[in-house]
């Protein structure tokens, strides 16, 4: 079971922070982007390998054959045209549930898998970081485009009008009449992306309150995000968007605090 948690971690970690927007949008058409991601996954499941292998966990024979399968069926993956024939939310969850699937599988079919009679130590550490990753990667990721439809577009308006004012000079007054061009935003633009660093903190902080009992301080953290949205709340549109958002990540870092539980 560590084995199989070890290797999902390992995934976790190359497939989300290691791998960056420009690597995920480019590596299924360009070859430099898809070989530098191979090699941060080869990178992170050695690694977890050799150090199964280094303790007499595994063979060296198994280690091989997990190594070349878990790294062929990831570069197939990644290679293919499936962004590109399927929407980008079923293309992401799809992509995903064939990567951690084909691991699972792999495991499977090679050792035993069974939930340990005694939870150590280092099976709660690996558990805790499976599902944290979960809750704040693998979650994040997921939801954005599963929320494109919703998403509230920037909207900007030009237009011009004509303003006139009174002038005096040396006694004489005229009326003087000026264009003016103005525009009008409905959305503001986000910098830098920071709503996804405050969904992942936000998610993030959920599932140590649900994993340390402590459910009842949620409430702040809902209400301390939606104080910073709050004149946006007058768009109806942008309201929908922004619960719809919110509930899915709650409801996420909710069952990951939940899962979490059950080993501690």
């Amino acid at each position: 079971m560590n084995l199989l948690l070890s290797l999902l971690i390992a995934h976790l970690i190359a497939d989300f922070p290691l791998q960056g927007k420009r690597m995920a949008e480019h590596k299924h058409r360009k070859l430099r982007p898809l070989l530098v991601h191979l090699g941060i996954h080869s990178l992170c499941t050695a690694s977890v390998l050799s150090y199964f292998y280094l303790t007499g966990q595994i063979e060296l024979v198994s280690a091989l054959y997990l190594f070349s399968a878990i790294i062929g069926s990831h570069a197939v993956i990644d290679r293919s045209q499936l962004k590109r024939i399927i929407k980008p939310a079923p293309a992401f969850w799809i992509d995903q549930l064939l990567h951690i699937g084909i691991i699972i599988g792999l495991i499977a079919v090679m050792f035993p898998i069974s939930w340990p009679t005694v939870i150590t130590l280092s099976f709660q550490v690996l558990w805790i970081i499976m599902w944290s990753l979960v809750a704040t990667e693998l979650v994040g990721r997921g939801i954005a485009p599963l929320l494109l439809p919703f998403a509230p577009r920037l909207i900007e308006s030009h237009f011009e009008r004509k303003v006139t004012r009174k002038e005096q000079l040396n006694g004489i007054s005229r009326s003087v009449t000026h264009e003016v061009e103005d525009s009008a935003r409905s959305y503001t633009t986000e910098i830098n992306g920071v709503g996804r660093y405050i969904g992942l903190v936000e998610r993030a902080i959920i599932v140590i309150l649900v994993a340390v009992n402590a459910v009842g301080a949620i409430g702040f953290i809902i209400a301390l995000k939606a104080l910073a949205r709050f004149k946006q709340f007058e768009d109806r549109r942008f309201a929908e968007y922004y619960i719809i958002g919110s509930l899915l990540s709650i409801l996420s870092a909710l069952l990951c605090g939940i899962a979490i539980r059950f080993v501690l």
